[in-house]
């Protein structure tokens, strides 16, 4: 009995091709019309022939996959499917060949008739015309049928504008591609005249698009030849702006460098050429043969000889600033700004400008740029605030630019694609537009825009799907407490990815979000078991992997703080005991864990078991990452551990660490948590009788009760005793009393006051020997 084909197809992707061609074949016999069997066929004849090399995939689409193909087509003449294939094979399998030195032909004279026959079927479903012009263009271009070629380039050019007319990507990238063959035809064949072929760059230069470089500097060349030297410097110019990363068209610009430089020479003005100069000298010294400050120099005689020409004080300028000479770069930045504003020249004065003087531009011009420079600079931006080591609020200055800069970004995008503003540009597609979505739509959200945030992200999404912006979405919602949204948001990231096409600890985030939607909406039958059973995997996974980067735990820290949080609301309603015991469990199961011992450490605080507290305090810093242990929560543990000393009468130990961290704690902490700190060093140097330091953070401690307006209270009261009672041990008695007298001046005086006064005595003349 033959196999089914569901069987034929766990066969082929079992990689067990021979055996699938073989049941394929019996199947096929038995049932001779199976139009999924005859497809496999193809298929499988054609890669298992590709194991052995190009020539005998050539034999193979002969003999093998052409003709079952054909069988498709001849049951069904439009089968989309066969259609495509018949031609991919064959004209792929042709060009292949034909790149080895070693051409041989599918279609030939005798059955062109037949190819075009299929590619023009393609042209007429619509959802595959594009493939079908493509096939047809190529099937000319291998006959060397030029009329007919460039009559369906053409052909295909005017569908492609009327296709995609509201698509500014695909028409580009569509039209380019047609266009270029069109011009390498008219070129080669010498059937338009230089001039005609001039106008056809010049007409459509500013809408080309294309990833093939080598094609810049084939237009470039052609446009020379024809002595139209501006539109060659056009090009030349549209060229700089890709990657470039290719050693040969690294040559091909320093070839260009030179051959202007002997146009310059001969009196040949244009300010771009003299921006192209600068540039290749800035970024390929190495292959002109010249220093790498060369470049500084130039632009130095050309200031001076050119004092309205933008370009010579733009990489002069940055020739200082990335020299550090900031000071110096500033005013030639603000030349260039003045002569032609740009984004980027702009941001290197404003970083020049706060380093030089620690002054941050609040003026943002509106820059005339095109998206994708906008963009870049908006990222340089921003790679320059992480970079600093300044205060946040120095900082979310800076993020203010920054958010400007991907505003402006995201805006001129939309001018791009919905207005057809700006020359078209390679690089500056529909996905960089979604990256700028996602940088704008993170900055929204650090100035805590939630609901724009995740609008911008929301919208990134329609042009291109990659990961960050569905955790962006994600994020913002969440810090937007738009649950709802939320869930839906998720839903849709584990519909698209799994783990395994994901980075673990984005992946791991958003199943800790979902977690808390799951909590916050009622989703979830067992909510503790479904967060334990993640948290328990969280752990599990730094048990085994200690060596997580900082980068990477941040975003576990997070992830694992999300469920955290929801196992803390659960826990949070519990009688003590019951905490305590869970939360034991968890620190003695996971040791290395700072948030089990956060807990107990704020439980037996509960409980006034101080010793305990001690040691969960100093546990929790010791596991939590310093990196990731702000201030406020670092300054709160520490006055833990210093209250527990004073509690558990290790006065010395207290009064060390009370030292230690009493500066960073006073910046950490508001007023009311610094006083209550205050009130514990001041007892703890009282238990020591370092009555100079008492009355030095006594004042400290009166000086924000003033500063605040705070009314005498319980905790003044400790303080002035402590102070009273180290006058007394210091044996200045009547300061002493002094201070008493000031406590016992307030109602409710604690009636520890009353007994220092009816028991403090001048001491005897040989008490201090006793």
């Amino acid at each position: 009995m033959s196999m089914n084909y569901e069987e034929l197809e766990q066969l082929f992707y079992a990689n067990e091709i021979e055996e699938c061609i073989k049941e394929g074949e019996r199947l096929l016999v038995e049932q001779p019309t199976d139009l999924d069997t005859l497809f496999l066929m193809a298929v499988a004849h054609h890669d298992l022939a590709y194991r052995e090399g190009h020539e005998e995939t050539f034999t193979s689409i002969q003999a093998y996959v052409i003709p079952y193909l054909q069988r498709i087509l001849a049951i069904e003449p439009n089968n989309n499917k066969a259609l495509y294939n018949i031609l991919n094979y064959t004209l792929s399998n042709e060009y292949v060949l034909w790149q080895i030195g070693r051409p041989q032909k599918h279609i030939t004279t005798d059955n062109r008739d037949e190819f075009v026959s299929y590619a023009k079927r393609l042209i007429d479903q619509s959802e595959s015309a594009v493939y079908g012009f493509d096939f047809l263009v190529k099937i000319y271009e291998s006959l060397g049928e030029n009329e007919l070629l460039l009559d369906t380039i053409d052909q295909g050019i005017a569908y492609f504008r009327k296709e995609f007319i509201d698509n500014r990507d695909l028409l580009d990238k569509n039209v380019s591609y047609f266009w270029l063959k069109k011009i390498y035809v008219l070129d080669y064949s010498k059937l338009s005249s230089g001039a005609e072929l001039v106008k056809l760059i010049a007409e459509q230069i500013e809408r080309y698009v294309s990833s093939n470089e080598q094609s810049y500097l084939d237009l470039a060349e052609i446009a020379y030849e024809n002595q139209a030297i501006d539109l060659s410097l056009k090009i030349m110019m549209k060229l700089i702006e890709g990657d470039n990363t290719a050693t040969y068209i690294q040559e091909g610009l320093v070839k260009w460098y030179h051959r202007f430089e002997g146009l310059i020479n001969q009196s040949y003005s244009n300010p771009d050429v003299l921006y192209y100069q600068l540039i290749i000298e800035r970024n390929y010294a190495n292959l002109l043969g010249k220093e790498d400050d060369f470049y500084f120099k130039h632009a130095g005689a050309l200031m001076k000889s050119n004092p309205k020409d933008y370009a010579s004080f733009h990489f002069a300028g940055t020739y200082l600033y990335e020299q550090g000479d900031c000071l110096q770069a500033i005013d030639l930045l603000e030349n260039a700004n003045k002569l032609q504003p740009n984004a980027c020249s702009w941001r290197r004065m404003v970083e020049s400008i706060f380093l030089a003087h620690q002054m941050i531009s609040t003026s943002i011009p509106t820059f005339p740029d095109k998206p994708r420079d906008l963009y870049n600079e908006a990222v340089n931006i921003a790679n320059f605030i992480n970079e600093l080591n300044v205060a946040d609020e120095t900082k979310l200055e800076f993020r203010m630019i920054e958010l400007a800069l991907y505003q402006q970004s995201y805006d001129a995008f939309h001018r791009y694609f919905d207005k057809a503003e700006f020359e078209s540009d390679t690089l500056g597609d529909r996905h960089n537009m979604a990256m700028c979505c996602n940088n704008y739509a993170i900055t929204l959200a650090a100035f805590s825009r939630y609901a724009e945030s995740a609008e911008i992200a929301q919208e990134g999404l329609q042009y291109s799907e990659f990961p960050e912006l569905h955790h962006t979405l994600v994020d913002s919602l969440m810090k937007g407490e738009d649950y709802e949204g939320a869930n839906v948001a998720i839903h849709n990231f584990f519909g698209v990815y799994n783990e395994d096409m994901v980075y673990y600890y984005n992946y791991i985030q958003h199943r800790a979000s979902q977690i808390v939607v799951h909590d916050k909406l009622g989703l979830s039958e067992d909510i503790k078991a479904e967060a334990e059973e993640l948290l328990f995997e969280i752990y599990g996974h730094y048990n085994d992997n200690p060596d997580i980067s900082d980068y990477d735990f941040r975003d576990f820290e997070y992830a694992k703080n999300l469920v955290e949080g929801v196992l803390y609301n659960l826990y949070a309603e519990e009688p003590q005991e019951v905490r305590l015991a869970y939360y034991a469990d968890l620190a003695k199961r996971f040791p290395d864990e700072a948030n089990p011992q956060y807990n107990l450490m704020q439980i037996h605080n509960e409980a006034k078991n101080y010793k305990e507290v001690n040691k969960t305090a100093r546990l929790y810093m010791e596991n939590k990452r310093s990196f990731l242990l702000n201030d406020f929560d670092k300054a709160k543990t520490i006055y833990m551990i210093v209250k527990s000393h004073f509690l558990l009468q290790q006065y010395r130990e207290g009064v060390a660490m009370f030292e230690e961290y009493n500066q960073f704690v006073g910046l950490a902490l508001e007023p009311t948590e610094y006083s209550l700190w205050l009130s514990y060093g001041i007892q703890l140097q009282d238990k020591l009788n370092n009555r100079s330091l008492v009355d030095q953070y006594v004042d400290q401690f009166q000086a924000i009760y003033d500063q605040e307006g705070w009314s005498y209270d319980e905790l003044s009261e400790e303080v002035y005793l402590a102070k009273a009672h180290a006058q007394y041990q210091a044996g200045d008695l009547k300061e002493a009393h002094k201070t008493l007298n000031y406590v016992l001046a307030f109602d409710d005086h604690s009636a520890l006051a009353k007994e220092y006064k009816n028991s403090w005595k001048k001491p005897g003349l040989f008490s201090k020997f006793f």
